[in-house]
């Protein structure tokens, strides 16, 4: 085992920056920005991993954004923050790149937007986002550990990776953290052994879409047709979820689960789909699998507002209240992938 050691994470949340830079019509930067400082510094539900992307946006846009936020903080708050930040991916095609020059680029991209000095930067995390196959993932993560080793990131997290991938690269790497979308609409991990995999080695998750793209929310479960209402040029247009012959069959689970969260919690659906998340989280068993890893949900938020409201209504669930969502679970299945056939290729690597 190397002397690379794993970043560790705590509390119940993460926060996700992709909605404030990747999408048609981005919110302004200050409204961002202001953000971004609410949720690092509420006393009672703020949290201090951000998780960002290289691709998230246009000309490293969201890059741009967590740097000005971090040069505008002082060293103190800094140094409390972890940002991983996903990497090793052509930002026209999508397609992952797992060779030395590739990653040695993404990597020293990414680096170049934070202070050189470790005392006046978050800790860094560098996520591969998706597996190429054409490079043994072993050697991908290697080339990420040399930076690591050389101080210049503090740790290495893992996204859509398959079993193997986890299992070889925790024998060499100690990991951080591996992404990967979990929801009350998406609970693949519990069926591939992805979660029982990394619950072996005690790796947290970090999951992402938590309320499945919009889909987890009052608004959504109240809309007369929720599909018109997204933006051409969304992506959730290209997911199989979201296709209309299979939405309508969705929805009969956000709408039971709505009930659910209303009639008998008093809550919204986001507060009882958040809320879901710390209840599993660290779990003896749940849904097959044992001794469940710690899970930290990443909602995003482009308001203060929006941001009290889902991570300020948070609800303790009993275990009554967890089977009686298991039960709207599994009378209501879900049909459709997470993305598409051409996406899900490089899933699970």
């Amino acid at each position: 085992m190397s002397a690379i050691k794993p970043v560790e994470l705590t509390g119940n949340f993460g926060f996700g920056t992709m909605s404030m830079t990747w999408k048609p019509v981005p919110p302004p930067v200050e409204q961002s920005l202001e953000s971004l400082r609410f949720i690092t510094s509420h006393k009672e539900f703020g949290t201090n991993l951000l998780n960002g992307g290289e691709f998230y946006g246009p000309n490293d846009r969201n890059l741009k954004l967590l740097k000005e936020f971090v040069d505008s903080n002082s060293d103190e708050v800094n140094q409390k923050l972890i940002i991983s930040i996903k990497g090793g991916v052509d930002k026209t095609t999508l397609i992952p790149n797992g060779s030395k020059e590739f990653i040695s680029q993404s990597i020293e991209n990414i680096i170049s937007y934070f202070p050189s000095d470790k005392s006046k930067r978050p800790k860094l995390l560098f996520e591969i986002s998706r597996v190429d196959r054409r490079v043994p993932y072993i050697e991908t993560v290697g080339y990420i550990a040399e930076y690591v080793k050389a101080g210049k990131l503090d740790g290495i997290s893992l996204s859509e990776v398959g079993i193997e991938s986890i299992r070889t690269t925790q024998a060499a790497f100690p990991v951080s953290c591996v992404e990967i979308e979990l929801s009350l609409l998406t609970l693949d991990i519990f069926e591939n052994g992805i979660l029982e995999e990394v619950s072996k080695h005690n790796i947290p998750i970090i999951a992402y879409s938590p309320l499945c793209r919009g889909v987890l929310t009052d608004s959504a479960a109240e809309s007369a047709d929720f599909l018109k209402d997204i933006p051409q040029g969304d992506i959730r247009h290209n997911f199989e979820k979201f296709y209309q012959e299979n939405f309508q069959q969705n929805l009969k689970r956000v709408r039971a689960l709505y009930k659910f969260a209303h009639d008998d919690k008093h809550t919204s659906l986001e507060s009882l789909s958040l809320s879901w998340f710390v209840k599993i989280s660290g779990l003896k068993e749940y849904r097959g699998v044992k001794n469940i890893t710690k899970i930290l949900a990443i909602p995003s938020g482009s308001t203060k507002a929006k941001i009290e409201s889902n991570f300020g209504s948070i609800i303790e669930l009993s275990d009554e209240d967890l089977a009686a969502i298991d039960k709207i679970i599994d009378e209501n299945p879900i049909v459709g992938g997470r993305y598409n056939k051409h996406v899900e290729a490089h899933l699970n690597g």
